[in-house]
């Protein structure tokens, strides 16, 4: 029951976010279910693997993937539904403690809250790039095969 308060406020705190952002109309459902997705993911992923770099890449690996997809199939910019989608993910909490062990001069917890900032950010960065690379090398791929393809056509 948690996991599910947590993926409906997800969804509530990734809905904020796109009428924030003016993300226009046609585009917050899209843009909101990719908060959804990210944090369910993130969720199944943490609980199998009680990691939180491997949830969050694999996490924000699903969303950059969700963002091209609607790109593409509402012909919009990527990041009106890749940063909404990312939004859930942010390590704000660990972040907010982090500072606070700092100034209360605890070096122990500074010290854990701040790894784990770093490697959720890592973990987000991450899943970004990888999939933004693959994507890249795929579609140049797929350019080269068409043109090769139109080039033995008309010959």
């Amino acid at each position: 029951m948690e996991n599910i308060i947590q993926v409906l406020m997800a969804g509530v705190g990734t809905l904020g976010f796109t009428l924030f952002f003016s993300v226009a109309k046609k585009h917050v459902a899209a843009a909101t279910f990719g908060g959804l997705l990210s944090w369910t993911i993130y969720l199944v992923i943490y609980h199998i693997t009680e990691s939180i770099f491997l949830g969050n890449m694999i996490a924000s690996m699903i969303v950059c993937l969700w963002s091209e997809l609607m790109a593409r199939k509402l012909k919009a910019p990527t990041n009106i539904f890749m940063i909404p989608g990312i939004i859930p993910l942010l390590p704000g909490g660990t972040l907010y403690y982090t500072m606070e062990a700092m100034l209360q001069r605890n070096k122990k917890v500074f010290v854990q809250k701040g790894l784990e900032t770093v490697m959720i950010t890592v973990g987000i960065v991450a899943g970004i790039v990888a999939v933004s690379v693959i994507l890249v090398y795929f579609f140049t791929l797929l350019k080269k095969y068409k043109e090769n393809l139109n080039s033995k056509l008309t010959c």
